[in-house]
């Protein structure tokens, strides 16, 4: 490293420890922004940074203020969003900065469902038909209108918090009840009290791996995913890259570059959920960041190694970005999902898994006497191991396998089976 740059994160989270690891692991100097000294530790990065700089991440001026108020006015060399609520925001006060940074509006787009989908339609992008509503009358109407079955969810969240599956107006009814109700998502982010009814989308899920230059795919990988059952969306299995319908992958890859286009992501890291309806390829949504469940820290490098995180740090630096497949492996994460409630005495078989030559890594995400229950957003999963092969095949038949060798035993009550994939 020929020069150390000051690279600031705001809020790093989940995926977005990653970027921190990579700018630190780059020589850089790491200046993460958070709402709470406390941060690191809740989150996994003691270690890999240099300084915080504590601010309300929810507040564009709260943001900006404590920049300009630290040591590191007029020092920083990147502003990154290192969590998806803070990330247009992010844009706002880098452009403030005259630093480096995604579009504004862009960034606001791939946050808001609504606006998303407005920008596809405008565009031609293929997607869902989509209303947005704030009472269960209008919710009432539009499902009428598109026809059900039909999909129910906030317009600004994430991890399939509160996304529902609706065949008729009594499910619709009792929907509304609760998401009326759910007013605030991770980090003290405020849901905004308006939703969308979306035409259900048949068809196999998969999400695209995207780096974009100049709105050129200077990377392209897809990966499969797996699904809890219905009425749920929890994802379970992903497979990089793709084991199925690999004829059409240049057509979803086409189909994801159109709707980043069209929201104005043009350059950068994204990840893009499509379903490959009998129609053809059809948007889910966009995240204007790198994948999260381990897709980009762990799947992207086992099989091709590939860092998009060090791509991304060097794109805001405007300094050159390496992101070429130096192999062509494959790569399965399986989480672990619940099929009934109760309370866990034990995932029996787990510990063995570490074991086989195939896993890479496991994670187990709860213990003994916690409350478990069937799962409803990604934050109900209980463990997840991560497997490589030399083939897409390969890699997810092995994980299938192994999920099939796992037991959810629940106290006081017989062994059931684990509800593992869709």
């Amino acid at each position: 490293m020929s020069t150390v740059k000051t690279v600031a994160f705001v809020e790093p989270s989940f995926y977005g420890v990653s970027f921190a690891k990579a700018a630190y692991e780059q020589g850089h100097r790491v200046i993460s922004v958070v709402s709470s000294t406390d941060n690191p530790q809740k989150y996994g990065y003691e270690g890999i940074y240099h300084d915080l700089i504590v601010a309300d991440i929810r507040d564009e001026d709260s943001l900006y203020q404590a920049i300009a108020e630290s040591p590191y006015a007029g020092k920083l060399d990147a502003l990154i969003p290192a969590t998806d609520y803070a990330s247009h925001l992010t844009a706002k006060v880098a452009q403030r900065l005259g630093l480096r940074s995604v579009p504004y509006e862009a960034a606001l787009k791939s946050r808001n469902k609504d606006l998303a989908r407005q920008a596809y339609a405008e565009h031609g992008v293929p997607s869902a038909k989509f209303r947005k509503l704030k009472t269960f009358e209008e919710a009432a109407q539009a499902a009428g209108e598109i026809g059900y079955p039909v999909v129910l969810k906030p317009t600004n969240c994430a991890s399939s918090q509160n996304v529902y599956f609706i065949n008729d107006e009594a499910e619709l009814q009792r929907a509304m009840d609760v998401i009326v109700n759910f007013k605030v998502t991770y980090m003290d982010f405020k849901v905004r009290e308006e939703y969308l009814i979306e035409q259900y989308l048949q068809g196999p899920e998969f999400s695209v791996e995207l780096f974009l230059q100049n709105g050129n795919s200077l990377f392209a990988a897809v990966t499969e995913k797996l699904t809890t059952p219905l009425p749920y969306f929890v994802e379970t299995l992903h497979t990089l890259p793709s084991p199925s319908y690999t004829e059409r992958q240049d057509e979803i890859i086409k189909t994801a570059v159109d709707a980043l286009k069209a929201i104005g992501l043009t350059n950068g890291p994204s990840h893009v959920e499509v379903k490959l309806t009998s129609s053809g390829p059809r948007i889910i949504e966009v995240n204007g960041r790198p994948g999260g469940d381990n897709i980009s820290s762990d799947l992207l490098v086992l099989a091709f190694g590939v860092d998009i995180f060090e791509a991304t740090v060097n794109y805001y630096l405007d300094s050159p970005i390496s992101i070429e497949k130096k192999h062509v492996r494959a790569a399965t994460i399986a989480y672990i999902t619940a099929e009934s409630d109760g309370v866990l005495e034990r995932i029996e078989g787990f510990e063995l898994l570490s074991k086989h030559p195939a896993v890479v890594r496991t994670h187990i995400l709860v213990e003994a006497g916690d409350q478990i229950a069937q799962a409803k957003s990604s934050d109900d999963r209980l463990a997840y191991f991560i497997v490589a092969g030399d083939t897409p095949d390969e890699a997810k038949r092995t994980a299938l396998s192994l999920l099939d060798g796992l037991k959810i035993v629940y106290r006081n009550q017989e062994r059931v089976g684990a509800n593992l994939w869709a």
